[in-house]
């Protein structure tokens, strides 16, 4: 997902998102899908997870949905090399998008603390869903990087960042899971469950860190800053981290799981 000026680099993203794809792998082996389920993919990303999806669907379809164009471009450029028909990218926002068709399930994960408005968010989803489909997701919440982005506030206020974050305004939202289960009670869904649970990241080497947080997790903030300030920055955050808490640098998530169904009638 891209949000304010972020520019995500769909090649790296790919290559460094690791994390990701393994909380992504334990929700698609949650989901115990028949095979043949209609699924959107709400939130794709590059579409490594799209294929560990498609696996699990050899009779199915898969709607791929993302605001990035260069995700899009980047998953339908692989979609190509397989020859692969059954995966329908879609570039369009969570909150506003129509599919072809109602699917069976609803798939996401690490993208709705990206997107602050819930009901636009929950709504667009459910009308998406057939009566009775099962919605399934996970993303940041809670405390999630509480300590990072500590870190990370203190960095914005020092020279010479302050110049051009000081005044930044995070705009992700990491949802508790009571506030997500009124959310998504409130647009319409039933059956709903919401639970949070630590999973940390931690990084032995700070250059892979440095990467990881370039792409991933301050990119917002790096887009902002020019050139020269953008690496310094970023080793500047790893080594406040790891000044404060000890090596290995950690990304210290905190992941919101999700489940919920649509009302049948």
């Amino acid at each position: 997902m891209t949000t304010g000026r972020t520019y995500w680099d769909a090649e790296v993203y790919e290559r460094i998102g690791t994390p990701m794809r393994g909380w992504a792998q334990a929700v698609i082996e949650d989901l115990k899908l028949r095979g043949d389920e209609t699924v959107l993919d709400a939130g794709c990303g590059s579409g490594s997870v799209t294929f560990d999806l498609l696996q699990k669907l050899p009779h199915g379809t898969i709607y791929a949905v993302d605001t990035s164009p260069q995700m899009i471009e980047k998953l339908t450029a692989s979609l190509a090399e397989r020859g692969e028909t059954r995966v329908i990218p879609i570039h369009a926002s969570l909150t506003d998008f129509t599919l072809p068709e109602p699917v069976d399930v609803v798939f996401s994960n690490a993208v709705f603390h990206w997107i602050p408005d819930d009901d636009a968010l929950f709504s667009c989803l459910l009308r998406a869903t057939k009566p009775g489909g099962r919605l399934r997701a996970q993303c940041g919440g809670g405390a999630n990087n509480l300590r990072l982005m500590a870190a990370t506030a203190r960095m914005d206020q020092r020279e010479p960042f302050a110049e051009y974050l000081g005044n930044i305004v995070d705009t992700r939202t990491y949802r508790s899971p009571e506030r997500a289960k009124e959310a998504l009670e409130a647009a319409g869904w039933s059956d709903v469950r919401a639970s949070v649970f630590p999973s940390p990241v931690p990084f032995e080497n700070e250059d892979d860190a440095a990467l990881y947080l370039r792409t991933i997790i301050l990119q917002d903030r790096v887009s902002r800053l020019p050139d020269e300030h953008q690496e310094p920055y970023l080793r500047a955050v790893i080594a406040e981290v790891i000044g404060r808490h000890g090596r290995p640098f950690v990304a210290d998530y905190m992941r919101l799981d999700m489940w919920a169904t649509k009302p049948a009638v």
